[in-house]
């Protein structure tokens, strides 16, 4: 056999098909699991339907991460809710969380449909 037109294979090539096999088998884990989230204790929970994802957040359980998957909650707007949370307490309605600095009416009707208690 003839191995002059073989190209060598480096590092790096290794290091990026490796990289790339990682990251599809995750998304594909990612996208399973995601799927799947129905447990009543969930702090985010996913449903397909046919036409969205609907996503629905317990704003008295989640972290801020998880708090930032609502339309227009950032890092700080998520901090604030938590540690309003922790000063006040559980929210006892969803409307409780205009109380929050940053979140007025706009921001609410955006993210009322999206969170629960």
């Amino acid at each position: 056999m003839n191995f002059i037109n073989v190209k060598k294979i480096t590092l790096t090539d290794l290091i990026i098909a490796l990289g790339l096999g990682l990251m599809v088998v995750g998304l594909g884990i990612k996208m399973k699991s995601a799927s799947k989230v129905t447990e009543e204790n969930s702090f985010v929970k996913v449903e397909k339907s046919e036409q969205a994802l609907v996503i629905s957040v317990n704003i008295n359980t989640a972290s801020s991460v998880e708090l930032e998957v609502l339309p227009s909650i950032g890092p700080k707007i998520a901090q604030r809710i938590i540690d309003y949370r922790n000063k006040w307490g559980l929210f006892k309605r969803k409307e409780d969380i205009k109380n929050v600095s940053g979140i007025g009416e706009k921001t609410y009707e955006k993210i009322m449909d999206k969170i629960e208690i």
